[in-house]
């Protein structure tokens, strides 16, 4: 049976963000979600935010403002980026501890899939806990992903984050 999630939607649906990036042409290069680790930072998935010399806006759910933001941080490697943004009362999301994140274990992660403008909230679970080439711990969930979802949380059943979803990256054999 699925556990009701409407709580949890509610309490982390303010820090989960629509991540656009405008090339300097003024056209949508890339889209994609993000979520608040901190007061005015950003975490999301490079690939959403490559284009260069692109102007970074996020929209938060409920609002029609679109906020600049910075790239402050590229990590390739391992496609993240932190972003900085000056709008301060924006809460960040908690962090799991990491001995709690277990195979088998539910999950959620909510973001913005294809070309929607509107958040959507997924459940699954978290069917396996792999390394990737360098070593970093990959959690593979069976739940739908889908261009656009790069760069979401992806939450225990608590609505604490236990990692960032990838919609672009698969496992190279």
């Amino acid at each position: 049976m699925l556990k009701n999630i409407i709580p949890i939607v509610e309490k982390v649906k303010p820090s989960i963000g629509l991540v656009f990036a405008i090339d300097p042409a003024n056209k949508v290069y890339g889209k994609g979600s993000g979520f608040v680790i901190d007061t005015g930072l950003l975490v999301t998935c490079n690939h959403v935010v490559s284009t260069p010399n692109a102007n970074i806006l996020l929209q938060f759910p409920g609002s029609d403002e679109k906020i600049n933001a910075k790239v402050v941080i590229r990590d390739e490697e391992h496609d993240l980026a932190l972003l900085k943004f000056t709008k301060t009362d924006i809460k960040a999301l908690k962090l799991c501890k990491l001995e709690e994140i277990k195979e088998g274990m539910p999950v959620i992660f909510a973001g913005y899939p294809l070309d929607l403008l509107s958040l959507t909230t997924h459940q699954g679970i978290l069917s396996a806990i792999t390394q990737d080439e360098t070593g970093n711990k990959v959690y593979l969930i069976d739940g739908t992903v889908n261009s656009g979802n790069s760069g979401c949380p992806l939450m225990n059943d608590s609505g604490e984050v236990i990692g960032i979803v990838n919609a672009k990256r698969r496992e190279q054999s």
